[in-house]
């Protein structure tokens, strides 16, 4: 068995306009053979460096210093770019976030797969075909020989990272590093992903190194844990002994900070204050000193940095306190389903479908239905894709509504025409009991506003942070963006930023802050909706707390209602009132999120919550997952059948012939024949 490493100090600075930048210091831990790790830590803290450094795929203003690295016995010299074409993609390989933009758009997939064993000779020329196939087979993608004639674009978002995964295995390599392999990806695929790589690191023999944000997602993973904060390990152990009893107090931090979605509905996410200390100045004492609860203020932590120490079993931790953080009160998950549900359910939201309090109507949309022509643009012949389907939709004044479902479900086609970015088939949608008909009628009073996934694509690079906010009252009112200025500094302290950022570029901010740039711009107009689509998708586990808990402080503040879409089932399950499940373009449950989480109904639902992994490795290892299947045993009969006929393994022979329609019982609405079935099946297992 393959794939042990040993790192020894290893150093990454970065050159940055006359000051210098370590980002990774003194790095040095050992994994056995055939090992699983993660390498977690907040935004800016080395994880992707680590991975890059040991890669050699460090930018040009990187300068990397090693002791030794050694895997499988063998010293590699990564500060050697000639010696690099030996290492890279045949001892050490890498899977990247975004596997569109690392997969070459003009070659084939199997062409790809090719190069990689050509360049490291693995297998003669005559068997490349049978290599590539088997390959393809082994990251269990279907039709293998179709997907290796086929295009990156061609393929989903899980299948093209399933086809990265294969390439990266082409040159047999003894270590997998895997930088946020799921973080662009829907909660169902990411979980089959993850299974993936388990299973590939199991019976490959090779070790993978998980580079994530994500601590719940390596509680279902990872054998061991690197813990990374500024640049230093802090902590590095066992998955079970950290996750059970963290020893340094920024390990504590990032746990707290996991939205569980079997804990009790939080009125507030975790976040850990303060933000990460300027590696461009030198340090003294402890760096984590500043935002510690245990250490703050105390000698010792502000003149002497630890070194790291072995603790508490195998436990390497560098904390001058440790054994505090470990006696002190730690959160505890249940695993009993009963408590489970009678925690849940002892909080009713006050926007309970079966409420006797109506706060008025701030979006009414029914009979929604939008099409798209799929194909190329110059085919012949051009198949309409249904992305949305009899849609009915109410928001209510203060409420903030979850709007849940894998990638192409239809969520954002939705939001995009109640926002008025996208023109609708047919039906009709009320916004404060206007009819908007068409895109022509789209109101410029900012009573809908729209934040982006990714502020870096949404906000305007050439802008100043003044321009970008005032942007919604220029074009409402008129004027120019220096009219605003006290508007603009107001909209900041509410955001929680500094007056003084008005003139900067949204270069020169962290993620955290351009999202909160994105969210003032969206308050200036005092909406009344505002939608969220993964507004906290690509930030950090203590990052998206804090901006979640801003949009609800917000809302409480003004009264705005809030969609909120997402595939992060935790975090909707703590900041939402309601949530609606779409699959294909149709709605096919609704509920509140008391009742939604604890007593789901529908199939689809169940496979969602099921693969939402839980932040205990002990719960991980014995959970039941309603998976989705493959079902040839029934045919569609044109539309009138059930969408989720083909994935359900509950499905009957009406299903395939009658369309299942959303029915309510008390509050909660399904769309499933044997929806009663179906909750039984949930409510005796343990998830």
């Amino acid at each position: 068995m393959g794939g042990k490493l040993s790192v020894s100090n290893l150093n990454v600075d970065y050159s940055l306009s006359g000051s210098t930048l370590r980002a990774v210091n003194s790095a040095t831990f050992e994994i056995p053979p055939g090992h699983r790790i993660a390498v977690v830590g907040e935004s800016g803290s080395g994880k992707s460096t680590l991975g890059l450094a040991m890669m050699g795929l460090l930018p040009r203003n990187a300068k990397l210093s090693i002791d030794k690295i050694e895997l499988d016995d063998q010293i590699l010299n990564i500060t050697d770019s000639d010696g690099l074409k030996d290492i890279r993609g045949r001892k050490i390989a890498m899977v990247f976030q975004d596997a569109k933009a690392s997969l070459d758009p003009i070659r084939t997939i199997g062409s790809q797969i090719t190069e990689v064993l050509k360049v490291h000779k693995i297998v003669p020329a005559d068997r490349y075909e049978q290599e590539v196939i088997r390959l393809l087979t082994e990251v269990e993608i279907p039709r293998p020989k179709l997907v290796a004639r086929q295009y990156a674009h061609e393929l989903s978002g899980g299948m093209r990272q399933r086809a990265m995964i294969a390439t990266a295995l082409a040159g047999t390599p003894s270590l997998l590093i895997a930088d946020e392999p799921t973080s662009a990806l829907d909660v169902t695929t990411q979980a089959t992903v993850i299974d993936l790589l388990r299973r590939l690191s199991d019976n490959g023999g090779m070790s993978t190194m998980l580079v994530t944000h994500d601590l719940a997602l390596v509680a279902s993973f990872a054998q061991s844990v690197l813990v990374m904060y500024a640049g230093n390990i802090v902590e590095f152990g066992s998955v079970e002994k950290i996750y059970e009893q963290p020893s340094h107090p920024y390990t504590k931090a990032l746990l707290a900070a996991i939205p569980n979605i079997w804990a009790d509905r939080q009125s507030e996410l975790g976040t850990i204050e303060g933000t990460l200390p300027d590696l461009t100045v030198e340090t003294f004492g402890c760096i984590f000193e500043p935002r510690c609860g245990i250490g703050n203020g105390r000698k010792q932590c502000q003149k002497e940095s630890p070194g790291l120490q072995v603790v508490n079993g195998n436990t390497h931790v560098a904390c001058h306190f440790s054994s505090e953080t470990r006696s002190s009160q730690k959160v505890t998950i249940s695993s009993k389903q009963d408590s489970r549900v009678q925690i849940i359910e002892s909080k009713a939201s006050e926007f309970s479908l079966g409420s006797d309090k109506k706060p008025k109507i701030i979006v009414d949309a029914s009979e929604i239905c939008k099409t798209f022509k799929g194909g190329s643009f110059f085919s012949a012949s051009r198949s309409l894709v249904t992305a949305v389907q009899s849609v009915d939709l109410l928001i209510r004044q203060g409420e903030s509504v979850g709007l849940v479902g894998e990638s192409g479900s239809g969520k954002t086609t939705l939001a995009r025409i109640i926002v008025g970015l996208e023109n609708r088939d047919s039906g009709i949608i009320l916004v404060n009991n206007e009819n908007r008909h068409d895109l022509k009628q789209k109101s410029l009073n900012g009573d809908i506003q729209f934040v982006f996934q990714d502020p870096g694509d949404s906000l305007n690079p050439v802008l100043n942070v003044e321009q970008i906010i005032s942007e919604p009252l220029v074009l409402r009112d008129g004027g120019r963006a220096k009219d605003f200025r006290e508007d603009v500094a107001k909209l900041l302290d509410e955001v929680g930023l500094r007056a003084s950022m008005a003139f900067r570029r949204p270069s020169e901010l962290s993620g955290g802050q351009r999202q909160r740039i994105a969210i003032a711009r969206a308050i200036s107009t005092d909406p009344k909706l505002i939608i969220a689509d993964e507004a906290v998708a690509s930030l950090d586990m203590s990052a998206r707390g804090q901006i979640l808990n801003l949009l609800a402080n917000l809302q409480r503040a003004k009264g705005f209602s809030y969609l909120y879409i997402s595939h992060d089932l935790s975090t909707v399950r703590h900041v939402c009132d309601r949530v609606v499940v779409m699959y294909r373009g149709r709605i096919v449950e609704t509920a509140t999120a008391d009742k939604l989480f604890v007593h789901p109904e529908h199939p689809y639902t169940q496979a969602l919550i099921s693969a939402v992994p839980v932040p205990d490795p002990l719960i991980e290892k014995t959970r039941v997952r309603f998976l989705k299947v493959v079902n040839e045993s029934l045919v569609a009969k044109d539309t009138n059948s059930c969408t989720y006929l083909g994935s359900c393994d509950l499905a009957k022979a009406r299903c395939a012939v009658e369309v299942p329609l959303l029915t309510t019982r008390d509050g909660h609405s399904t769309a499933c024949h044997f929806a009663g079935d179906s909750a039984k099946r949930f409510t005796k297992q343990k998830i």
